[in-house]
């Protein structure tokens, strides 16, 4: 799992260097006067190094996308079988490419099953304690869906549902969806149960770039609804 923003070392390495340079200008200001040559050239050229690595850390980071993963804080541990009953039995559904072909067979929210039923519930599946990254992934994802498929929004088609697994009732989406971090789940319903799921595991890859990550989305949800394009 691929380090987010904030913890992929960029900012830490960031700031060190800025506090380095600024301590090096600091010093060369005040004793600028009583600097030989060879110390003036010296105080010149480790601030040059350390600008350069600045820039050369900044540029690293933004060609990457920041790696685009899950932090310490984002993940999601692997949560043990609850004490009382098994746990819910699978059953198998219609494969489709690259679509994970089990479901749970009661993965809803406290009752049994969903109070709409759209053709498509996108998930967010995220954790109460959020990062930048997390929060980035969650906006850019609603605003894809909004954009490109309003008309099936509007026309309950499809639904968007952000749930935070830490609260009360929703712990077995974890397990019914195999959660290792905060995941944009795409789950096709059928009576209102869900029968089909896809992981869109690559908005972490392409967190660094609007453009892609918003055509990914929109073609992985035109995919899943069959073959109904957004706009």
């Amino acid at each position: 799992m691929r380090p987010c923003q904030q913890c992929d070392g960029g900012y830490p390495i960031g700031l060190w260097m800025s506090a380095l340079l600024i301590f090096m200008v600091v010093i060369a200001w005040k004793q600028w006067p009583r600097m030989g040559r060879a110390g003036r050239v010296g105080i010149i050229a480790a601030c040059i190094a350390v600008l350069v690595g600045s820039i050369v850390t900044s540029y690293w980071r933004g060609a990457t996308g920041s790696a685009g993963g899950t932090c310490a804080t984002c993940m999601m541990p692997v949560s043990p079988s609850p004490a009382t009953g098994p746990a819910p039995a699978a059953r198998p559904v219609t494969q489709s490419a690259g679509v994970t072909t089990t479901v749970a067979s009661q993965p809803v929210v406290e009752s049994g099953v969903f109070e709409a039923s759209p053709d498509v519930v996108a998930f967010y599946f995220h954790r109460s304690v959020r990062c930048h990254s997390c929060l980035q992934i969650e906006e850019w994802a609603k605003q894809a869906i909004e954009i490109h498929f309003a008309g099936e929004l509007s026309g309950g088609l499809i639904e968007w549902r952000p749930i935070n697994i830490e609260e009360s009732g929703n712990e077995h989406f974890e397990k019914d969806y195999a959660l290792t971090g905060q995941s944009l789940v795409l789950v096709r319903m059928r009576d209102g149960q869900p029968v089909e799921w896809k992981n869109l595991k690559s908005v972490w890859e392409l967190l660094g770039d609007y453009a892609r990550f918003t055509e990914y989305v929109r073609t992985e949800l035109s995919s899943f609804l069959g073959g109904v394009s957004g706009t």
